[in-house]
């Protein structure tokens, strides 16, 4: 079995955290490749680790974690506006890789924090598809190799500073819709927290306006940051890994930029590899929920939030 040896507290942590029992991995790898062969209208990538990765986002269960890969699969055929056209050195995403919208940072406990910026990004320069785009392949990187984020899940820190009504416009309902269906029942991960920083009014009344839609669990763990409460951003973030833009003692951000432009050009082969993976509707051989995941307005009702 090809898979990626744990240090001792980060076995402790799965066996703990999300119910791995090291001795039945081989057995329960060998369930999830020989049910994707026979789902005749999925094409996945079926090696070792990468298969251990969605059950460990999954908790180790089966059920979810086959819904997870079909849902996964499905959305990158669904929306190819998002998951298409991936080279790292195409040109609108070189930029974006420059600007350093979506960065993640190293925790030495609990969840991976990622830093998402709003800069002083000219929506009429930059598309907003296009940033999803960037950062759910920053995500696939971190599902490809990051065993300390899918075992201990992430927090995403939101930095709104420079958000304009402009930028509002270009998300539309069909792009969230897609978006949140997209992370929340297409990747194996556990999402953490949802922080807020330098939010405008606007914003803040669409999240409050959202809030019951998206439930009260997941409601439970956004929290947003005034200036008034600043302080406690350091309580729930630690300090030791806050970029020093932040008052931290992390990287910069230009230094996380730098390191993570690289990253994603390092993954170009892999990114190339990507497009003979997804879904043929064609060859599905019977009518599956999952193939209406953007479809059905009630899913958001219905979203998987570890």
């Amino acid at each position: 079995m090809n898979i990626r040896t744990l240090s001792p507290e980060l076995q402790s942590a799965a066996i703990n955290v999300i119910n791995e029992v090291p001795s039945r991995i081989p057995e329960d790898i060998d369930h999830i490749r020989k049910w994707l062969t026979k789902q005749p209208h999925l094409k996945a990538r079926t090696d070792d680790q990468w298969l251990l990765n969605f059950l460990r986002g999954c908790k180790f269960s089966l059920d979810r974690t086959k819904e997870v890969l079909e849902n996964f699969y499905t959305t990158r055929s669904a929306t190819p506006e998002l998951f298409a056209n991936r080279d790292p050195l195409q040109p609108e995403i070189k930029k974006i890789l420059e600007l350093g919208l979506f960065l993640p940072i190293e925790v030495q406990n609990g969840p991976k924090i990622i830093l998402h910026r709003t800069t002083n990004v000219d929506p009429s320069e930059v598309s907003l598809v296009d940033v999803v785009k960037v950062s759910l392949m920053i995500t696939d990187i971190m599902l490809n190799e990051d065993d300390y984020c899918i075992i201990h899940g992430q927090r995403v820190l939101f930095d709104l500073n420079t958000l304009s009504a402009n930028h509002l416009l270009q998300a539309t309902p069909n792009l969230c819709i897609k978006v949140l269906l997209c992370l929340k029942n297409a990747y194996p991960t556990r999402w953490k927290g949802f922080h807020f920083l330098n939010m405008p009014p606007i914003f803040e009344s669409i999240l409050r306006i959202g809030k019951p839609v998206i439930g009260k669990k997941l409601s439970s763990r956004i929290v947003i940051y005034s200036k008034d409460n600043i302080h406690t951003m350091y309580d729930d973030i630690p300090i030791s890994v806050l970029p020093a833009d932040y008052g931290g003692q992390g990287e910069t951000i230009e230094e996380l930029t730098v390191k993570w432009k690289r990253k994603v050009e390092s993954y170009r082969n892999w990114f190339l590899e990507e497009t003979q993976y997804g879904c043929d509707e064609s060859k599905r051989m019977r009518k599956s929920k999952y193939s209406d995941l953007f479809g059905i307005e009630g899913s958001f009702r219905n979203l998987a939030i570890d």
